[in-house]
């Protein structure tokens, strides 16, 4: 997390704050070609339900098994959601990982589940991966193998406009935050000495700083930027921006199951980068690359 974003992404920083994960999006962002996501509980992943029990990996059984299970939220715009007049699952993390599914000749077979339950299933073996603007972190590390990153950005504090007291992450001490049950930015928001309040989606957290509920949350600065620009809100502010870059990659079950799995994921970002994909999805979705370092 110590890398740093091109200068494009500084012109999003200007615009303020947090992002909307609930689905009243934007609408103008096409749906993309996927096997319907669920919005069930999470059901058996390839792993089982491929036929080829000799398989000797977890890439060779995805290829049996012709899909790849990916958990998603689908209410974090504009990585995940739901398209407003549509209802199908859009969003950068969504196309990304139908293009990585594409490139590994597979069909996409999106699992809609919260954040930290995509996580844990990717722990257990209920999904094959995760995307979902997925931090890598020193303590993920320890529980995951991570692919290359595939997109760059950094964490804001957002607070209402006419506060004050709150213009850096130290500010956050003994202050009030809402963020997501197991995200980076929970436990950024405890490290920091906030209180912090658990919801399930990024719009919760943003309500919560409106009705006054919380003194800040802390989010994505795509995120945050996205959700200004489709709400026009002008109650709410950036207050402070992390320094640091966050590295979204992929999170796989740690072991030599994933080893050729993760490999082959990597050559598909490659591809993706090298082809102006990756680009071309970010462009849609921020109106900028945050896919280059």
């Amino acid at each position: 997390m110590k890398r740093k974003l091109s200068l494009i992404l500084t012109g999003i920083l200007t615009a303020t704050v947090i992002a909307g994960c609930g689905a009243g999006q934007s609408t103008d962002n096409a749906a993309v070609e996927t096997q319907g996501a669920d919005t069930a509980q999470p059901t058996e992943n390839s792993q089982d339900a491929g036929s080829d029990t000799n398989a000797e990996d977890h890439l060779a059984r995805i290829k049996a098994a012709g899909k790849i299970t990916i958990a998603t939220e689908g209410v974090w715009a504009p990585f995940t959601y739901h398209d407003e007049t549509t209802d199908e699952l859009v969003g950068f993390d969504v196309e990304v990982a139908a293009a990585i599914a594409k490139k590994l000749g597979v069909e996409a077979d999106f699992k809609e589940v919260a954040f930290d339950g995509g996580l844990t299933g990717v722990t257990t073996g209920t999904f094959d991966m995760m995307a979902n603007g997925v931090d890598v972190t020193d303590d993920r590390k320890e529980t995951y193998d991570f692919t290359e990153p595939y997109a760059y950005d950094h964490a804001v504090v957002v607070t209402l406009a006419s506060n004050d007291s709150i213009t850096s992450f130290d500010d956050l001490n003994g202050k009030t935050t809402a963020n997501s049950a197991g995200s980076t930015y929970e436990a950024m928001g405890k490290e920091h000495g906030a209180t912090v309040s658990n919801v399930d989606t990024l719009g919760e957290t943003m309500t919560l700083v409106l009705n006054g509920t919380v003194e800040a949350t802390i989010n994505a600065n795509t995120s945050a930027q996205d959700y200004f620009n489709t709400t026009g809100t002008t109650d709410l502010k950036v207050a402070a921006v992390d320094p640091e870059v966050t590295m979204y990659a992929i999170p796989l079950q740690k072991g030599e199951d994933n080893d050729s799995l993760r490999e082959a994921i990597n050559k598909a970002i490659t591809e993706l980068r090298s082809e102006g994909k990756l680009s071309e999805i970010s462009n849609k979705y921020f109106g900028a690359d945050i896919t280059a370092e």
